[in-house]
């Protein structure tokens, strides 16, 4: 989920997309023909799961490949991504001013703090996107992976049918944009019928669990249903390597 006010101003000149779907490795046993742009899907996560390193290896090991990478923080300062990239072996300033990466700022809006300005209301969201069909969307704004890091933060500002109305209405919006939507969802914090209606509105879900195995506790994700196709839906193990990159164990 995005504002497209949040479009991406990429310097003239960005290297294009290669043909193909996105490949990455940490999602390569669910996705072993890579992710269809175009495609979004919901990830559900419990609060104590690796999902925030997760997030990060995803948009580190995309970046790797040359795609096309916007991060969107609701949770954290944008100076704390940078540093989580950095730790992983990128160098984020570099690949911002080539026009390979962004990080979108909806945490700094909450705070008061900063120059960022910056609605978390949907209906302005809306009002976008209407405004982005309406255009001619430029190539350099296309074939993008697109991650939030919490989009249910949106509920603390928005009615949970507002953000169901808006999910409905944009999906138009994902496809013509080629996009690959990460919206992500703290599990336990909404209604069930919230969850219900969301996970049928997009194209597949991936859950993200702990699991207190003994005196350990144990880390999973999985995709759960991708719409129209023939899924491995078993439980991967994650591990954290000394670096906070996720790797799946199995």
């Amino acid at each position: 989920m995005h504002s497209v006010e949040l479009l991406s101003s990429c310097a003239e000149g960005v290297l294009h997309l290669p043909a193909g779907n996105l490949t990455l490795p940490i999602l390569k046993t669910m996705f072993p023909d890579g992710i269809e742009y175009g495609t979004a899907l919901m990830v559900e996560f419990q609060p104590d799961s690796l999902w925030y390193e997760a997030s990060l290896t995803i948009a580190a090991q995309a970046l790797r490949a040359g795609a096309k990478t916007a991060y969107h923080t609701f949770l954290r300062p944008p100076d704390e991504i940078g540093q989580f990239l950095t730790s992983l072996g990128l160098n984020p300033r570099e690949l911002e001013s080539k026009g390979i990466f962004e990080i979108w700022d909806s945490y700094t809006p909450q705070t008061g703090l900063g120059s960022t300005q910056g609605s978390l209301k949907v209906s302005d969201w809306s009002i976008a996107d209407a405004k982005l069909l309406k255009g001619q969307i430029r190539d350099e704004d296309k074939r993008l992976l697109h991650i939030d890091d919490n989009t249910g933060v949106l509920l603390q500002y928005n009615q949970e049918k507002a953000i169901i109305d808006y999910q409905r209405t944009r999906k138009g919006t994902t496809r013509i944009t080629e996009w690959v939507d990460l919206n992500s969802f703290l599990k336990g914090v909404a209604s069930d019928a919230f969850y219900n209606q969301m996970e049928l509105l997009f194209d597949g879900v991936v859950d993200f669990k702990k699991e207190e195995k003994g005196p350990e506790i144990e880390q999973y994700l999985r995709l759960r249903i991708l719409r129209g196709k023939r899924i491995d839906s078993r439980w991967h193990r994650l591990q954290l390597t000394g670096n906070g990159e996720v790797t799946t164990a199995d």
